[in-house]
């Protein structure tokens, strides 16, 4: 009877053992599939759909964009009221509004009468996003950084003038004139909201689209020009507005380097892909 007992409990104690033994190779196993799994990357076949060159398929993968407020950039001390820079500007100015061509009024009149300088750039960028040729999300993120680069630009140029509240060149010398019936801006004068703009686009769109650089600086360097020979600005107004948006652009294309996507066109492919 002891024997049978002992028989017993040497048989119960190694089936629980193999049992044991069974469950830890089963929980091993199971770990190992698990980590396999995790290791090895999903593929979405979705639906089915392919195509052998899908347009913008990483699209979702690129990053948000992130702009710092217009508060954090500033411009060096505009030239005094009385001082010989402010003077000689005056003096500039007024010879270049007094030799002013037709050909001058035209662009005047048609990069201030515009319901803002935007619109025209906006033009500029389709033209070039058709040109070279870019995707739906494409597009749209060169337009976004171009209005991110205007709205920067622009709050930080508004910051800064009513902070200095430099006068307009009008108010120190009044026989400075006008094309006829054009009106001064109604905000100071320092630096140039324009001249911002301008520069920042050039800057943005000469990153995206190098081989237009050249050009989309003349057109900043026109539109800045014109702001003096409209006589509303003074060439220290430009030339801060231009370091200005040299500050917000360099962030900005910055900003842009590791946001997966993609990075300039140079390509002329005519046509966008579409949406």
């Amino acid at each position: 009877m002891k024997q049978k007992k002992i028989k017993l409990y040497l048989i119960t104690s190694f089936t629980l053992l193999m049992l044991f033994m069974l469950s830890a190779c089963s929980s091993e196993q199971t770990k190992n599939t698990e980590t396999g799994q995790q290791k090895e990357p999903s593929i979405n076949k979705g639906m089915g759909w392919t195509h052998e060159n899908p347009v913008s398929p990483k699209a979702g993968d690129w990053k948000g964009l992130e702009l710092k407020d217009g508060k954090s950039y500033k411009v060096d001390i505009p030239p005094a009221n009385d001082s010989s820079v402010t003077k000689s500007e005056v003096e500039e100015l007024k010879e270049l509004t007094k030799n002013r061509t037709k050909e001058d009024e035209e662009f005047i009149r048609r990069w201030q009468n515009t319901a803002s300088p935007n619109t025209l750039w906006f033009e500029i960028t389709e033209e070039l996003v058709q040109k070279y040729g870019l995707t739906g999300p494409e597009a749209a993120r060169v337009h976004a950084i171009v209005s991110g680069a205007i709205y920067t630009g622009l709050t930080a140029t508004f910051e800064e003038k009513y902070e200095y509240l430099r006068p307009r060149p009008t108010d120190l010398d009044p026989s400075i004139t006008l094309p006829e019936g054009m009106k001064v801006p109604a905000h100071p004068s320092y630096p140039a909201g324009h001249t911002t703009t301008a520069w920042s686009v050039a800057n943005i769109l000469s990153y995206f689209f190098p081989h237009e650089k050249e050009h989309l600086e003349k057109i900043a360097t026109d539109v800045a020009n014109s702001r003096m020979k409209m006589g509303v600005h003074f060439r220290s107004d430009n030339e801060a507005s231009k370091k200005l948006a040299e500050v917000v652009t360099t962030d900005i294309i910055e900003s842009l380097k590791d946001d997966n996507a993609p990075l300039q066109y140079k390509e002329v492919k005519q046509g966008s892909s579409g949406h």
